[in-house]
């Protein structure tokens, strides 16, 4: 049997949520990170959009239902 590579997966979601007081990221609603504030729930979830788009693959980041301008989002640290 001959694995073929199928590369990234060709359209990716990463969402932030507030939960507990813990800001978590999913990846096509499969656990990403959680995150104590929400800057660093963004970043990381804009930081893995960009990885994803530099294998050839789209991506799009949620904030509940607001779309956020993953490659030009400059956060405070």
């Amino acid at each position: 049997m001959t694995l073929i590579d199928r590369g990234p997966s060709r359209d990716t979601t990463f969402r932030t949520s507030l939960r507990a007081g813990v800001w978590s990221v999913t990846k096509n609603n499969v656990f990403y990170g959680d995150y104590l504030s929400h800057n660093q729930a963004i970043r990381s979830a804009c930081y893995g959009a960009r990885a994803v788009e530099a294998t050839g693959g789209q991506a799009r980041v949620l904030a509940g239902d607001e779309v956020i301008a993953h490659r030009d989002l400059v956060l405070a640290p």
